[in-house]
């Protein structure tokens, strides 16, 4: 008796095959020395370039070309405009603005520049602009020299904030009016332009003496001792203004004034010094 035939199955039939894991050609202790070697390596080979000059070289001329392109494009200074420069030497300007005609103007950094030239002793502020794409703008301001200041012996110059101006020689501004004394400077600025609303005194004023901290004494031509009060001194100063119009007193053989007391002036009479003594006085 023959056998059925056995039918064929349907569909597909998978295979599980198992795949063996590869052991590791190192262990871990060696993986961690070749991490830790690759590491020095790296820190090596950056150190190397800190301390080399390789890359300063490259950076360098990369900078030089790129500078000289943008000079060849027009971006080459051609014209330094200085505004505001009466008494600051030129050439120490220049040397401080540290700029050349024909050199890059992306090479010019305007703030050192500022930082250089507010150290000449005549700059009081300064502004320095880079107008692309060949001018140099420099807006100066100076410190003003308002009187001459005598004291301890010497006489100096001093601008508007009292300070003394050492680059200036005081001869070179003999027509400044004088102050005396060691409180005077930070007083000369209000005194001056309480002067000019008495043009009359100012034009005669030969020196403004300060006594103590508190008030002045002015000497006018030729050489007249004038005592003003601590206070109320612009009605002295009126006063004074009449005395010289109408009591012409300039040419009257009178050595002092004192006007110190609104109620009367005392009139000192006498021969007035060929050279007086300028000095602070004490009450």
């Amino acid at each position: 008796m023959a056998r059925p035939k056995k039918k064929p199955l349907r569909g597909s039939v998978r295979q599980n095959t198992i795949v063996e894991e590869a052991e590791p050609r190192f262990g871990f202790g060696a993986r961690l020395a070749l991490l830790v070697l690759g590491v020095i390596l790296f820190i090596t080979f950056m150190g190397w370039l800190w301390h080399s000059d390789w890359p300063r070289r490259q950076i360098q001329a990369l900078s030089d070309t790129s500078l000289h392109l943008t000079q060849k494009a027009g971006f080459a200074v051609a014209d330094v405009s200085v505004e505001g420069r009466h008494y600051t030497d030129r050439a120490s300007l220049f040397e401080a603005l540290g700029v050349s005609a024909g050199s890059s103007t992306f090479a010019f950094v305007p703030t050192t520049a500022r930082d250089a030239i507010i150290k000449l002793p005549w700059t009081k502020d300064v502004t320095v602009v880079r107008s692309l794409p060949d001018k140099i703008i420099v807006r100066l301001t100076e410190r003003e020299p308002i009187a001459r200041w005598q004291h301890d012996g010497k006489t100096t110059v001093i601008d508007t904030d009292g300070q003394e101006l050492l680059a200036a020689r005081p001869e070179q501004f003999a027509n400044l009016p004088l102050v005396v004394g060691n409180a005077a400077p930070e007083q000369t600025q209000t005194l001056l332009g309480m002067l000019q609303k008495y043009p009359v005194v100012a034009r005669v004023l030969k020196a403004a003496v300060r006594v103590g901290e508190r008030r002045w004494n002015f000497y006018i031509h030729p050489n007249l001792l004038i005592r003003l009060p601590q206070y109320e001194t612009e009605t002295a100063l009126e006063k004074l203004t009449k005395l010289i119009q109408e009591q012409k007193i300039l040419d009257r053989n009178i050595i002092a004034i004192d006007l110190r007391f609104p109620d009367r002036m005392v009139v000192e009479p006498g021969t007035q010094p060929a050279t007086p003594e300028y000095g602070e006085t004490s009450e």
